[in-house]
């Protein structure tokens, strides 16, 4: 029986909205400048629309993997945090402006307690810088300078299954950096890791420190700094260098769903005050889920 031309059929494999945030977008009080207060009024939308969130290496394998999947039913998003600081995980407990604030894995915590039946357990990823000297700089250049860009939480987050822990680069190429691992110091900016020596020096460099620190417990995923990709990191690096790098799949923030078809090495994300401002920019990227 053929179907009707004006009768659409709905896929069978659903888009996935991966959304991310950053601690340390937290100048003030309320949703557009705060990505805590965003996450967790997020959760009861995402809760309320009846989505679930999904581990993001499972959205991973859905990428590459024909095997039929739970995502290929019902409603799921992925939930991912850049850059790695301490507010992934521990609160604010006094900040002289905001007061307490909680960290992303609070919010995660706290957004699944009950039964579980109809909404289980939110779990998340933070992708970490993993220089131990970039991000001491870093909280100086970038916070307030209070060692609050440390590593000492990975470990356990990694150990509670709500909080894991990925591969966010050795340094960033951040601009406020003296030196970063990249032939020609081009700083600020992705695009300069084009090439084995540089891929290994930010990928693999960081991958060993990150799972040593995490009693190999990290997630192997990656994402890319500024959501920059490269053609070669897509093409070549990635895709034909695994034994070298270990690495699952990789992230940019291209502001798309992730599919059957996505490239496992170029999973898109939307993020939080680019892509969504609010409430309602976030239902819209959602609804746009249901409808396709």
């Amino acid at each position: 029986m053929f179907a009707l031309p004006f009768m659409r059929r709905r896929s069978r494999h659903r888009p996935i909205p991966i959304l991310a945030y950053h601690a340390l977008h937290a100048p003030d009080k309320d949703y557009a400048s705060n990505d805590h207060v965003a996450l967790e009024e997020d959760l009861k939308l995402v809760r309320k629309l009846g989505f679930k969130v999904a581990r993001l290496a499972e959205i991973a394998e859905f990428t590459w993997n024909r095997a039929p999947s739970r995502l290929d039913s019902e409603q799921w998003i992925g939930l991912s945090f850049d850059d790695g600081t301490d507010f992934d995980y521990l609160d604010i407990e006094a900040h002289p402006y905001l007061g307490y604030v909680k960290s992303f894995y609070t919010i995660l915590k706290e957004s699944g307690k009950g039964d579980g039946r109809d909404w289980p357990q939110p779990k998340g990823t933070a992708f970490v810088i993993a220089s131990p000297e970039a991000r001491a700089v870093l909280d100086k250049t970038c916070i307030v300078g209070l060692n609050q860009w440390r590593d000492v939480w990975w470990a356990e987050a990694a150990q509670t299954g709500i909080l894991e822990i990925g591969n966010h680069s050795w340094d960033h190429t951040h601009p406020t950096l003296d030196t970063v691992a990249q032939r020609d110091q081009r700083k600020g900016t992705f695009k300069g890791i084009d090439n084995l020596a540089d891929a290994d020096a930010q990928i693999v460099q960081a991958d060993e420190y990150i799972q040593r620190l995490t009693n190999g417990g990290a997630a192997r995923l990656f994402a890319y700094p500024y959501g920059e990709t490269t053609d070669y990191l897509i093409e070549e690096y990635f895709p034909q260098h695994m034994q070298r790098h270990r690495m699952l799949a990789a992230f940019s923030t291209a502001g798309g769903y992730a599919t059957r078809e996505s490239n496992r090495w170029n999973i898109p994300r939307f993020m939080c005050g680019l892509h969504w401002r609010s409430p309602e920019g976030l239902e819209r990227i959602l609804r746009e889920a249901m409808r396709m």
